[in-house]
């Protein structure tokens, strides 16, 4: 990677708010540079954030964001007023990058 190029990612925002629910960071893997979207949870520390997994599109990837967080909100965050419910939203298909382990 070039040293004077800084890495594109975007901070996804959370359902339920305007606080950070996950990072999607553009990756070029592979010997043709493939273009994927890695999605990861939200954290300060990247340390502390969980892979998600590695997307084709950037619309892909932030959903996934979006299905991972719904996973693990408390019940109580799934309603939305009163008589509803959150809608579950759907975990796209992944991508393996190059050189991923079966």
């Amino acid at each position: 990677m070039n040293e004077d190029l800084a890495p594109i990612e975007w901070v996804a925002r959370s359902l339920t708010g305007a606080y950070p629910a996950g990072i999607v960071r553009l990756l070029h893997l592979g010997p043709k540079h493939d273009a994927y979207y890695r999605a990861v949870t939200y954290s300060p520390a990247s340390r502390d954030r969980k892979l998600i997994g590695y997307f084709v599109t950037l619309k892909d990837a932030v959903r996934a964001v979006h299905a991972y967080e719904y996973e693990h909100l408390e019940p109580h965050r799934l309603v939305t007023g009163p008589a509803t419910v959150r809608q579950r939203p759907e975990m796209p298909g992944w991508k393996r990058p190059p050189g991923a382990v079966r």
